[in-house]
């Protein structure tokens, strides 16, 4: 899910000024701003929700918002990936405060700070590879095709995420 927080710091600006032709750093720092606007957002509006709900939520924002992201490279429409910024970033949000809930709740007070390390890690990790791994892959195919090959792969992450927290 940070993955996707990755792409909208580092690919979108590239892609907002390659694919569809606007070279203006402002609107490329105000899609990065609704992403992340999004799911500070979420994180409120979502607070009084239980947290398997909001991790199931969360992550089922995710993939849509990434089907949407996926649909705006290759249409190639701004306003489909601004909408699906927004969605994939406040589905993000959410389930991350739902994760954080869950790592508290299962982890003995001894060790929080272990286990919330922990997802941190896997976070950031997250937010990482998957960039790179775009990067590396626009290499040998076109953009397109290479995030179409980021969403499937993190929609089957996020689904396998999902089954083992919330199942």
């Amino acid at each position: 899910m940070f993955a996707l927080f990755g792409v909208f710091t580092s690919v979108a600006p590239s892609l907002i000024a390659d694919l569809l032709h606007n070279h203006s750093h402002a609107v490329a720092g105000a899609v990065a701003f609704a992403v992340f606007g999004a799911a500070a957002a979420a994180q409120i509006v979502f607070s009084r929700v239980g947290r398997r709900s909001q991790v199931t939520l969360g992550l089922a924002s995710v993939v849509a918002g990434l089907a949407l992201v996926t649909a705006a490279v290759w249409l190639p429409s701004f306003w489909l990936l601004l909408a699906g910024g927004i969605v994939a970033g406040a589905g993000a949000g959410t389930a991350f405060r739902g994760l954080v809930a869950t790592v508290i709740s299962i982890t003995p007070t001894s060790a929080r700070g272990e286990g919330l390390a922990g997802l941190f890690l896997g976070s950031y990790v997250g937010l990482a590879i998957p960039v790179v791994g775009l990067g590396v892959a626009t290499l040998w195919v076109s953009l397109q095709v290479s995030v179409l090959g980021l969403a499937i792969v993190l929609t089957v992450v996020i689904l396998a995420v999902t089954r083992r927290v919330v199942g």
